[in-house]
């Protein structure tokens, strides 16, 4: 476990709410000198007022130009020695076939998911691998989800093969980027309850969220993978939720609104 995470400089991104936000009150109250990318200043203000660690750095993860621009600020006051990716979307219209025409996932959503969940991902790993190489290495926990591990259908076709791309692209980067001194990690949650919910075909119940991985327990967990030294590929999963499948009993309420069948 590393000792100290007072002064190490920490940047988490989707840090305006959610997962990213949980995870840098995490870091901040652990001593890190936290920085939080979100692509609102509005947004991330809230998450600065929880501890004066925190400090907020405007940044879409999708515009290489935006990245630079966001790391550069952070190496005013030092290297960081880890990069927490929350950042992700997902979209309401994720189906590939609907006799709902709304409901089929369109180019747009399709270039939206692969930028942010994706190309976000490889734009902010390169961006920091650099910089931590030559400070002798540093850590790099990745948020991807089961729906990369198995299936999900609930997920979205979109959201899907965007997460098995990340799930890819870190199995195939970690040795590389070990070489440099920089270890990296993928931490899968299962259901959890983030603001992703809200763009679910149909409502949760309040049942139902009681028992999604909360945002809070996604924290503690990338502070634990961040805490390694050694790489690791967690999965977390909620008591009710199988892994690669669909839900059982808890999510029932739902599943209708899925609308699995010949259009």
């Amino acid at each position: 476990m590393e000792p100290t995470w007072t002064d190490k400089i920490v940047i988490v991104t989707g840090g305006g709410g959610g997962m990213g936000q949980a995870a840098a009150k995490r870091f901040a109250d652990a001593g890190a000198r936290t920085f939080v990318f979100g692509r609102t200043k509005e947004s991330l203000q809230e998450t600065a007022a929880l501890s004066n660690n925190i400090t907020p750095v405007v940044c879409d993860v999708a515009d290489t130009t935006s990245v630079a621009a966001a790391l550069d600020e952070v190496l005013k006051h030092g290297v960081p020695f880890a990069l927490i990716h929350t950042a992700g979307i997902n979209t309401p219209d994720r189906f590939m076939a609907h006799a709902d025409p709304t409901r089929i996932a369109s180019a747009e959503s399709w270039r939206r998911v692969m930028e942010i969940n994706v190309l976000g991902v490889a734009n902010m790993i390169q961006a920091v691998a650099k910089p931590m190489a030559a400070a002798g290495g540093g850590r790099i926990v990745v948020v991807s989800s089961t729906a990369g591990h198995g299936y999900d259908s609930f997920a979205g076709v979109p959201y899907t093969a965007s997460k098995w791309a990340v799930h890819g692209m870190l199995f195939t980067a970690r040795m590389q980027l070990n070489a440099h001194g920089i270890v990296v990690s993928e931490y899968a949650p299962g259901e959890a309850l983030t603001p992703l919910v809200k763009l679910r075909p149909v409502q949760l119940t309040e049942e139902h969220k009681a028992k999604m991985i909360s945002t809070t327990d996604c924290a503690e967990s990338l502070f634990f993978i961040a805490s390694q030294p050694h790489s690791m590929s967690l999965v977390q999963l909620p008591a009710y939720q199988p892994f690669g499948g669909m839900p059982p009993q808890i999510a029932a309420p739902w599943l209708k609104g899925l609308e699995i069948r010949p259009v």
